[in-house]
């Protein structure tokens, strides 16, 4: 099989989401740490109603999904996920059971990506002063008056 990784290294990607309750809005930030020392900042958002009922966590989901996806597109064939809502790892992982219907879709989707590369996810504690975690929550924040979409790869 022909090798589609040229970076063949590590991406970490900080993600963070948001909810915004009067626009029953839901947004991402992701910060991603290239392994060539890159700092890529990427954002968006939806407004789905069955996304919009689990609030900030669609936008986190959306986040490490769209993290999943940048790196198989650019060829990495690592990602590391530091997130702060626990369940972007659990699910994933099966430590917890996802019930509903976007859990259970969000959980295949990431455990698909793992064919492509290698997944492995770090908590951070929310608001604690880390730069990228506070960056990606501020980058959702602001994906949140902005027009729903999500940014090309």
């Amino acid at each position: 099989m022909e090798d589609i990784f040229p970076h063949q290294g590590k991406l970490i990607a900080y993600v963070d989401g948001s909810f915004h309750p009067d626009l029953q809005k839901y947004a991402f930030g992701c910060v991603l740490l290239t392994s060539e020392g890159e700092i890529v900042e990427k954002s968006g958002s939806g407004s789905n109603p069955e996304s919009a009922a689990i609030r900030n966590v669609a936008g986190e989901m959306l986040g490490a999904m769209y993290a999943a996806r940048y790196a198989c597109v650019k060829g990495y064939r690592e990602l590391e996920i530091r997130y702060d809502y626990e369940g972007i790892e659990k699910w994933v992982t099966g430590a917890w059971k996802a019930k509903k219907e976007l859990t259970r879709k969000y959980a295949a989707y990431m455990r698909s990506r793992s064919q492509y590369i290698s997944l492995s996810f770090t908590k951070v504690r929310a608001h604690s002063g880390n730069e990228y975690n506070d960056r990606a929550d501020a980058l959702a924040k602001a994906a949140l008056l902005m027009p729903d979409g999500l940014p090309q790869v």
